[in-house]
């Protein structure tokens, strides 16, 4: 049975970037869908786990605007402190947000198609337990990470870097409780952690080859059958505001796999809990302070760092990024370095890859990033901006997902009223508006 509904602004999938961009447009007092295959907003952050914040600047993961009113009101509920925040808080507040605003949600919902008329974006085809439903709108906004209506609607894109086509590798985060931190934090401290990585706030991590001081006790356990190889290669861990016995892990990481490839998506959660349930066996046998602690939650989306990227109106390069370069229609500023998370599973490479802007400077995404060419009607927010792969390591971070959030609800919202495709919105104009 199909159900037609019409709305000024569709927004399809309410994650990091999602989620803002439809406060943002409701705000602006167009009517506003926000359309989630899951039953809570957040995405990446809320259901892959993928905390904390990192920041954009040197100094802190402040970026203005509603990003910066989503922290504030997760502080005054004593669920974030600085850039770490409590996952599950957050599908909390930005649903508050989201409803305060007047944005009407669509949980559970897929979609399965688009309407087209020539190169217009005129509607969608979801579907959900109700069935099969067509949802009109003026304006569309992709904000699926993965450019996915863009590429049903005929939007060209481009997807992993220039020499093989891989992404960067994806993880599979999770959260352990019921976990001494006050002996955890001592045995860190015997080991050489410095008082800034143990008070106020616990992180931690280790790389092979990287000389950290866990690395000795990984050896340990690879040599004792414990774990595998593979587990150090990356390993990190950050504590979370308003949980004082539970830790949350960025890892394990899975190389050489496709967020768009659906048996490459089953195989992470498959291969990712085989590793979970090493490393849980391993902080019992090998971290004081683990002994009785249990896994807390897996997340229920793999946390994907890159897939499909937009080839929009305007490419941002390596050379725009480390360049610090400013542009007139700049609608998000950032200095987080390109961070690139080795897409083949080899240990011969370095790990990462940080190369970033000069110190106290930035540069700017511009407006032109989110328009797709080839389809009218579209604006596409998050992660999968056009972009070159190196650029996109950059952006691809919550702060500045949010920042192009807000930035797309907004651009939408003023199509609506001033009646024109995002393409003919002035740049200009957006750009002095989010100031």
């Amino acid at each position: 049975m199909m159900i037609s509904e019409r709305f000024d602004v569709v927004v399809i999938g309410g994650g990091t970037a999602g989620s803002v961009a439809g406060i943002a447009s409701a705000r602006e007092g167009v009517k506003t869908l926000i359309i989630e295959q899951y039953g809570f907003l957040g995405g990446s952050a809320t259901g892959a786990l993928v905390t904390p914040l990192m920041k954009w600047n040197e100094s802190d993961c402040s970026i203005g605007g509603i990003s910066d009113e989503i922290n504030r009101r997760m502080e005054l509920l004593g669920y974030q402190e600085g850039p770490f925040f409590d996952p599950e808080m957050l599908k909390y507040v930005l649903e508050e947000m989201a409803v305060e605003s007047g944005v009407d949600l669509l949980y559970h919902t897929y979609v399965r198609d688009v309407i087209m008329e020539g190169q217009s974006l005129k509607g969608l085809i979801v579907q959900n337990k109700s069935g099969i439903q067509e949802i009109y709108g003026d304006i569309f906004i992709d904000a699926t990470g993965d450019g996915d209506i863009a590429v049903m609607a005929g939007a060209p894109f481009k997807q992993g870097r220039e020499e093989d086509g891989l992404n960067q590798a994806m993880s599979l985060r999770f959260v352990v409780g019921h976990i001494d931190l006050v002996r955890f934090r001592m045995f860190l401290k015997d080991l050489g952690y410095e008082e800034k990585q143990l008070y106020p706030f616990l992180e931690g991590s280790m790389l092979w080859g990287r000389q950290d001081k866990l690395e000795p006790i990984f050896r340990k356990a690879v040599e004792d059958g414990i774990l595998l190889e593979e587990d150090g290669d990356y390993f990190q861990f950050f504590f979370i505001p308003g949980k004082p016995d539970q830790l949350s892990f960025n890892c394990p990481r899975i190389s050489g796999r496709y967020s768009t490839d659906i048996k490459d998506l089953t195989f992470a959660q498959v291969y990712g809990k085989k590793a979970i349930m090493r490393l849980i066996t391993f902080f019992r046998k090998y971290f004081p302070g683990f002994e009785e602690s249990y896994i807390v939650s897996t997340a229920v989306m793999v946390g994907v760092r890159e897939s499909r990227r937009i080839v929009g109106e305007y490419i941002l390069t390596y050379e725009d990024v480390i360049g610090g370069r400013k542009f007139p229609d700049g609608v998000a500023r950032n200095a987080y370095p390109v961070d690139i998370h080795k897409p083949k599973p080899d240990r011969i490479k370095p790990s990462t890859l940080l190369v970033g802007v000069k110190s106290g400077d930035y540069y700017e995404i511009p407006y032109r990033c989110l328009i797709p060419k080839k389809v009218d009607n579209l604006i596409v927010t998050g992660r999968c901006i056009s972009a070159t792969f190196e650029a996109q390591a950059s952006l691809r971070i919550q702060v500045i997902c949010r920042k192009l959030g807000e930035a797309a609800g907004i651009a939408g919202s003023l199509c609506v009223k001033e009646k024109k495709s995002p393409r003919e919105i002035n740049g200009e104009s957006l750009k002095e508006r989010l100031l």
